[in-house]
């Protein structure tokens, strides 16, 4: 299986999917409007990517702030989405996808190199923030990675890897 490179410059690769907490999210609907932002985490039972969600938590509306809309791609199933989604309050879509569709369209395979060198720091900062390991869904191969698609729907930030909201603002 080829994996896609998306880079900064190309057109998003559209889709249509149910998310989990707001119904069925067209990605060529919201374009036009407003900038989106595509996080792709790997899976809520992920420490790492539980201190990402975190993260996001608190500073959400830096990026809402901007005029931009955060879309979440997890491999989580509903369940376990359901649980965090409740419990953290999340407000944005939360749409689940398995590593052969969105992660795979947006050029997302096997962790990069640059994210596994940063996995122990990361994982003992997760411990000092009390966050244990869940549930274990989907790949556990899979690299994150974040986008952001411009009105015109073109791709004016790629970077794989765990969350880095500093970066998706410096060029929202």
């Amino acid at each position: 299986m080829g994996e896609n490179k998306i880079n900064v410059g190309d057109k998003a690769p559209l889709f249509k999917l149910e998310s989990f907490n707001a119904g069925s999210i067209d990605l060529a609907e919201l374009l036009g409007d407003q900038k989106v932002v595509l996080i792709f985490s790997r899976y809520f039972g992920c420490p790492l990517c539980q201190l990402d969600l975190k993260e996001l938590m608190e500073r959400h509306s830096e990026i809402e702030e901007k005029g931009a809309k955060i879309l979440y791609i997890t491999q989580s199933g509903e369940k376990v989405a359901n649980e965090f989604i409740k419990k953290e309050n999340i407000k944005f879509p939360i749409i689940p996808s398995s590593k052969d569709e969105l992660y795979a369209e947006y050029g997302l395979g096997v962790m990069e190199s640059e994210a596994i060198k940063q996995v122990k720091v990361r994982f003992k900062e997760s411990i000092k923030a009390g966050i244990k390991h869940g549930e274990y869904e989907g790949w556990e191969k899979q690299g994150p990675g974040q986008f952001i698609i411009n009105q015109e729907g073109k791709i004016i930030h790629a970077k794989k890897g765990w969350l880095d909201i500093n970066n998706i603002l410096a060029d929202l």
